[in-house]
C-alpha cells in the first residue's frame, strides 16, 4: 500500500537499507514540468492542465523554488550517508523550457547540496523548439555534457498529428547547432509505428536523421497508454492502429538501417556506434546499478529499498510540502507489481536482471519474487510474446534476438487490446 513519506522516516529507511556500506551509488533525477504543447502519445502529459504545462516564468517560479528548497533539504544528508552521484539527468516535460536564471538557480542548489566532482555524465533533455545558441550557451557553462533531443518524426503531418510544437526544418537545425555550441555528446529521439504511419514516412525520417550522423539514436516503439490523446482516438477509431506485425516490421526496419549505418543496440531501443557515446543514466537505471534521487513534481526515486514519488496530480501539495514524497512504497513481495518497471527495464538489457544487484537495490530475493503468482504469469506472457529466457546463477535475461519482438508484442496486445497473445 502507498502512503506518503517524509524525511523522519525516510533517512532512516535510507540508513538501515544501507548497513555497513561504503560509497554507495547514486544517480541524481531532476524533473521539469513543463513544456511547450501537449503532445498527444505522452502519458506523462495527461493530468496536466495544459495552461500550467505551458506556464511562463511567474507560473514557474513557485516550482523553481520547491525544487531548489527540496534539493538543498536532501542532498546533505545523502551525502552525509556517503552518496556521491556518478550520473544526473534532467527530463521532464521539458528542461530547456526554463531560462537561463532558473537552470543555474537549480544547478547551484544542486552543487551546493552534493559533491558533483564525480559525475560522469550530465544529460538534458530538450526539443528542437527549444534550442537556441543562448540556452546551448548556457547549458555548456553549467557543465552539461549530453542533450537528448526529441525530434520523434520529420513528418510534417505527422508532427502535427503528434501535437508536437517543433517543425521538420526545426529538427533538421538542431544538430547543427548543437555542433556548433560545442556540444558533441546527443541523442535524437524517434518514434516507430505512430498510429496511421506508413512505414515508409519511418524510413525517410530515419535515412535524413542517419545522414545526420548523430551519436546516439533512440527509437521508441509507440505505445498506446491509456488517456493519451492517441490512445482515445484509436479507441474511437479517429486513426488507424497497427498491428503487432506492422510495429515489428517499422522497428525491424530500423534495426536494418542503424545496423547497416554501423550501429549497434546495446539497451533495446539505444543505438550507438561507440560505446562511449551511451546514455549513461539509462545504463545506471536499467542494469539496476544503484540507488536513484529524483527531485519534483512528477519525479521518481528508489531508494532505501523504496519506491518514492510525487504524483503529478499532487503539484499544489508539491509546491507547498517539497520535503515530503505524495507516494511511498516499500518494496515487498506481497505487493510484486511495483517491481514491474525496474525487472522490465533491465530485461531489456544484454545482462538482464542481475541477482546482486536486484538484492542490494530492492532488498529482496530475485527468486522469491518470481515466485509470485503475478510474476510467474508476466514471465509466461513475455514466452507467449515471443522472448526466450536465458537463466545463469547469477542473473536471468532474454535472449537478445527476442527483445525487441516480445516487447512490441507485449506493447500491442496488452495495452493497445488488453488481450494475451498467441506465442510469436
Amino acid at each position: 500500500m502507498s502512503h506518503a513519506i517524509g524525511p523522519s522516516r525516510l533517512i532512516p529507511a535510507i540508513r538501515e537499507a544501507l548497513g555497513d556500506e561504503k560509497d554507495p551509488r547514486l544517480a541524481l533525477y531532476v524533473h521539469v514540468p513543463f513544456c511547450s504543447s501537449k503532445c498527444h502519445f505522452c502519458d506523462w502529459v495527461t493530468d496536466i492542465p495544459v495552461a500550467r504545462l505551458r506556464g511562463d516564468s511567474r507560473e514557474r517560479s513557485p516550482y523553481v523554488t520547491a525544487l531548489c528548497d527540496q534539493i538543498r533539504f536532501y542532498g546533505p544528508q545523502l551525502t552525509r550517508l556517503g552518496y556521491r552521484p556518478e550520473v544526473m539527468y534532467w527530463g521532464g516535460g521539458t528542461p530547456t523550457r526554463l531560462t537561463g536564471d532558473e537552470m543555474t538557480a537549480v544547478h547551484q542548489a544542486l552543487d551546493d547540496a552534493f559533491d558533483l566532482t564525480g559525475l560522469r555524465q550530465w544529460s538534458v533533455e530538450s526539443t528542437p523548439n527549444d534550442l537556441d545558441p543562448a540556452t546551448l550557451d548556457t547549458l555548456r557553462g553549467l557543465g552539461v555534457t549530453r542533450v537528448s533531443v526529441g525530434v520523434q518524426s520529420l513528418n510534417p503531418y505527422q508532427l502535427r498529428k503528434a501535437g508536437r510544437a517543433h517543425s521538420r526544418e526545426q529538427a533538421l537545425a538542431a544538430v547543427p547547432l548543437l555542433r556548433r555550441a560545442g556540444i558533441d555528446e546527443f541523442n535524437v529521439d524517434l518514434i516507430a509505428g505512430f498510429p496511421g504511419e506508413a512505414v515508409e514516412s519511418f524510413e525517410e525520417t530515419l535515412r535524413t536523421v542517419l545522414a545526420l550522423d548523430p551519436p546516439h539514436v533512440s527509437v521508441y516503439p509507440y505505445r498506446a497508454t491509456p488517456k493519451t490523446v492517441m490512445a482515445m482516438q484509436l479507441d474511437r477509431e479517429f486513426v488507424e492502429a497497427r498491428n503487432r506485425d506492422g510495429m515489428i516490421d517499422a522497428y525491424e526496419r530500423a534495426m536494418a538501417a542503424l545496423g547497416a549505418a554501423g550501429y549497434h543496440e546495446y539497451c533495446h531501443g539505444y543505438w550507438v556506434r561507440d560505446a562511449r557515446h551511451e546514455d549513461q543514466d539509462g545504463n545506471y537505471k536499467y542494469d539496476l546499478a544503484g540507488d536513484k534521487i529524483g527531485f519534483g513534481s512528477g519525479a521518481e526515486s528508489i531508494i532505501g529499498h523504496h519506491l518514492l514519488w510525487n504524483e503529478n496530480s499532487a503539484y499544489a501539495r508539491y509546491l507547498l510540502a517539497p520535503r515530503e514524497f505524495s507516494a511511498a512504497h516499500r518494496f515487498t513481495t506481497a505487493e510484486p507489481d511495483r517491481l514491474t518497471a525496474p525487472v522490465g527495464g533491465a530485461l531489456m538489457t544484454r545482462e538482464g536482471v542481475v541477482f546482486a544487484r536486484f538484492r542490494r537495490l530492492t532488498g529482496l530475493d530475485f527468486a522469491d519474487v518470481r515466485a509470485t503468482p503475478y510474476f510467474r504469469q508476466w514471465f509466461e506472457l513475455l514466452e507467449r510474446c515471443g522472448g526466450r529466457f536465458v537463466e545463469t546463477p547469477y542473473s536471468l535475461r532474454l535472449e537478445p534476438s527476442t527483445i525487441h519482438r516480445a516487447y512490441i508484442t507485449h506493447l500491442a496486445y496488452t495495452m493497445a487490446h488488453g488481450l494475451a497473445p498467441e506465442r510469436a
